[in-house]
């Protein structure tokens, strides 16, 4: 019994003495704009944590129009942060990051069926090829959305941003690298679909002032991260946070970040652990 008690003490004060670090160098997040989900993969299983099924993902949706959830599209999210529309309680955009093509037989279907938007970054120079850059475990490749598969959806009514030209560490490269991750992709992509690319989203989530500021001189009008280092009450036109969907959550755990209060700090700390081991792909591919 005195074991179990000085565990208990332990845990209690480990939790109490991690939430004061986090709050004084994050702090819960400001509720003046929508709150964003990011998801990735919606598949069958695989060795890593970026995915969820199908079938968790539909379930995971269901759960948050019941709770009174509403889903914006990039539009409606932009207008916020312009500033002509203010938002409203319990308003998400859903993203999806690198555009791959299985979305296509997974998550598109829920979404039509329950006319929910979604704003798709795609990875420029892999459209329509296998994943290059990821760690594929496995050992089995996803391969992308194709250019024509892309414009069919954009007439089906989905948005389109840009996740770079090869999904590099973008804090890693010179001036004219970022030029052209940043750049290249947005003119590729617009080209292609015939519609202007609003958004970007930083590979591993990765950013700082100098990507931020190439950004904005890109064209861009909104970019986003996963967990910024920096105070959380701050909205960043460029450094846009938005909450990571992995196979460990449940839709509690999705209602505690949406919520942005309580115990979301704990959630926070847990996708910034999540964040930063995904951060160690390229160099575990010797990039």
């Amino acid at each position: 019994m005195a074991v179990f008690i000085t565990v208990l003490c332990l845990c209690v004060v480990s939790g109490l003495a991690g939430y004061i670090v986090w709050r004084s160098r994050w702090g819960y997040p400001s509720r003046s704009v929508p709150a964003v989900l990011a998801y990735h993969k919606v598949t069958r299983f695989e060795f890593g944590g970026t995915w969820v099924t199908p079938g968790r993902f539909a379930s995971q949706i269901d759960a948050l129009v019941d709770a009174g959830y509403s889903f914006i599209d990039e539009t409606g999210f932009l207008d916020v942060l312009d500033g002509t529309r203010e938002t409203a309680e319990r308003e998400v955009l859903l993203t999806f990051d690198d555009g791959y093509r299985e979305l296509l037989d997974s998550a598109i279907p829920a979404l039509e069926k329950r006319g929910i938007p979604a704003l798709i970054f795609l990875i420029r120079g892999f459209a329509g090829r296998e994943n290059g850059w990821d760690l594929n475990l496995p050992g089995r490749r996803c391969r992308h959305l194709g250019w024509d598969e892309v414009s069919d959806l954009v007439r089906r009514g989905f948005t389109f941003g840009s996740h770079s030209v090869t999904h590099r560490d973008l804090t890693r490269l010179s001036g004219e690298e970022l030029v052209h991750e940043l750049s290249d992709s947005r003119n590729e992509i617009e080209r292609r679909i015939s519609c202007e690319v609003r958004s970007f989203s930083y590979p591993f989530g990765r950013t700082n002032q100098r990507i931020e500021r190439a950004a904005a001189g890109a064209g861009y009008r909104a970019a986003f991260t996963l967990c910024p280092d920096r105070r959380a009450t701050d909205v960043e036109r460029y450094c846009l946070r938005r909450e990571g969907v992995y196979v460990i959550d449940t839709v509690a755990t999705l209602k505690c970040r949406l919520g942005r209060r309580g115990l979301f700090w704990f959630e926070d700390l847990k996708g910034r652990a999540i964040n930063a081991v995904a951060v160690l792909t390229p160099i575990l591919k010797g990039e």
